[in-house]
């Protein structure tokens, strides 16, 4: 299917060239060799490992508290930067590997947290309300249907970049006699997550859209296992399910037909589906450490949109993504990663006014502009990303920056 495009195009490109990649591995390799060296010069002088470990890592800490203001840095952010307590540490961020929340790793990857002093490592396990609602990590990605409930009943957390639109839909059997949302009315449609949480919420919203109401017209049913519920499409048990796009693409392209998508159906076009969260303690304490985190993110989720191949090369190689390439090729290119702060704030906007109304936020209570205000943060403005250029499908309001969509 064709998605819609940008009404701009830039001839702005990446800066970041292959080669430009292999020389950065190459320094990262230099500086890893540094490190054994060191290693076995303390081990010679009869420091255990252990020891040496901590010595290294105290010596690393030590380096970078003292280290030159990088040059994509100015002189008063930087010295804003090492009055914040987060300077010169290592910080944590959640990566479970895939395509959908690959664009904090990739700037990782590609040296863009490096270039603004940022010492940046992904950890994996557990959800992003798990660990950066609590502080274990500083920052992850998820879907909005995933987080937009916990941060309305308090989880310390809000949303500081988009991350791209879609990545699930609405499926039936191929043979079904199901042909259009409208048909889905007394039917029982398979989520996978439980009653409550994102698979739910982005079937509520779909149906609503197409006049279906999500709370009397359909069943859900809850079926954890993927392949439970493809059996049970084929038995007659269920009659829809919500999946991932790739999931589909990539085990049953020919046995299940889309009914309506969040990636591919023109109403959905100018959403934001996952987003970028960022634990609140860190982010008080530390905003201008918060505003080039962003900014490295923002950067990356261009880099995936525009050189999408050697994106997904890229987590091929560092073996972050498995199953068959061009698939997930297909798959990554309708993402359409890097979305500006315009698109998210008034996806998210929308998204809220519909979670209250369609009871999904249970705080009956708030309003949207409360909603937003604990669930929307502008940490680093699209008026200072420069030139960088954004995958916007449909131009927002209040748009500042380009749009520019990958050429085919």
């Amino acid at each position: 299917m064709v998605l819609q495009s940008g009404k701009k195009k830039s001839d702005f490109r990446i800066n970041i060239s292959r080669k430009e990649k292999k020389i950065m591995k190459m320094k990262r390799m230099a500086a890893a060799m540094l490190a054994a060296m060191m290693t076995v010069s303390l081990a010679a002088c009869g420091q255990s490992g252990d020891n040496t470990k901590e010595a290294s890592k105290k010596q690393t800490k030590e380096t970078t508290k003292t280290t030159e203001r990088p040059e994509a840095v100015s002189e008063e952010d930087w010295e804003a930067m090492r009055k914040e307590p987060a300077f010169g540490t290592e910080l944590n961020y959640l990566f479970n590997g895939g395509a959908c929340v690959s664009a904090k790793y990739l700037a990782e990857e590609l040296g863009y947290y490096e270039e603004y002093g940022i010492n940046a490592t992904y950890v994996q396990g557990g959800s992003v309300v798990e660990t950066v609602g609590t502080g274990q990590c500083m920052w992850g990605t998820d879907h909005i249907a995933t987080m937009l409930v916990p941060v309305t009943n308090g989880v310390k957390m809000t949303f500081v970049c988009g991350a791209h639109i879609g990545c699930k839909s609405i499926y039936v059997p191929a043979d079904s006699d199901i042909q259009s949302v409208e048909d889905l009315k007394g039917k029982t449609i398979a989520i996978h997550d439980g009653t409550g949480n994102s698979d739910q919420n982005i079937c509520y919203r779909l149906l609503d859209e197409y006049g279906v109401d999500p709370t009397t017209d359909v069943e859900f049913t809850n079926i954890e296992d993927n392949a439970a519920t493809v059996a049970g499409m084929e038995n007659g048990e269920v009659d829809a399910t919500i999946f991932s796009d790739y999931f589909v693409m990539a085990n049953y392209p020919d046995d299940m037909r889309m009914i309506c998508s969040i990636t591919y159906s023109p109403e959905f076009q100018d959403e934001a589906c996952c987003v970028t969260a960022m634990n609140n303690d860190f982010l008080e304490k530390n905003p201008v450490h918060a505003k080039y985190i962003v900014k490295a993110i923002k950067r990356a989720g261009e880099y995936a949109r525009l050189n999408s191949e050697d994106a997904v090369q890229l987590m091929y190689d560092t073996d972050k993504m498995t199953g068959e390439q061009a698939v997930q090729q297909e798959f990554w290119d309708s993402l359409h990663f890097g979305l500006s702060d315009a698109f998210t704030e008034q996806s998210l906007r929308k998204i809220a006014e519909d979670y209250l109304r369609l009871g999904i936020i249970t705080k009956k209570d708030l309003t949207v502009d409360e909603v937003m205000d604990m669930a929307w943060t502008e940490v680093c403005p699209d008026s200072e990303m420069g030139d960088l250029t954004v995958g916007d499908p449909v131009e927002p309001d209040n748009a500042v920056l380009t749009i520019q969509q990958k050429e085919e």
